[in-house]
């Protein structure tokens, strides 16, 4: 009966391993596309600001005054413990197109941040999966 028990624990937890493993390397998982929803919604959230008042937003008080409480309730707790970092960039164009190389958002929380690659939102409103010592560079440029 013991052994039974072991290999039903050691079951369960292989194919939590396993789900996890997968969830990973599968970018179309569930995980991988609330993340970059969350992150294109925050950033289209700056633009929005700008549109409705002028002035790019600077703080994470400033996206209150947009859309983005209605559309995500949970927004201001996840920029709050850094789970979806916003650089709040200078200079933006107002056409996201001219943005494509700028920083705006990233995923700084979770086990995929943790495993060495985020994803990032760019100016232009894509997301891509990069290692996280390429973000890293790319913050620091522009940091200089």
């Amino acid at each position: 009966m013991k052994k039974w028990i072991v290999a039903m624990v050691g079951l369960g937890l292989a194919s939590l391993v396993i789900g996890i493993v997968f969830d990973y390397l599968d970018r179309g998982s569930i995980p991988h596309q609330a993340i970059q929803l969350h992150l294109r919604l925050v950033g289209s959230i700056i633009y929005e600001f700008h549109t409705n008042t002028g002035p790019w937003p600077e703080r994470a008080e400033d996206l209150a005054a947009t859309s983005l409480p209605l559309r995500s309730p949970y927004w201001k707790q996840m920029l709050d413990q850094g789970i979806i970092v916003v650089v709040w960039p200078k200079g933006l164009k107002p056409d996201p197109k001219e943005n494509a190389g700028v920083v705006l958002t990233y995923d700084n929380g979770g086990l995929f941040a943790r495993l060495g690659r985020v994803w990032v939102c760019w100016g232009d409103l894509r997301t891509e999966y990069v290692k996280v010592e390429d973000l890293r560079s790319k913050l620091e440029a522009v940091s200089k």
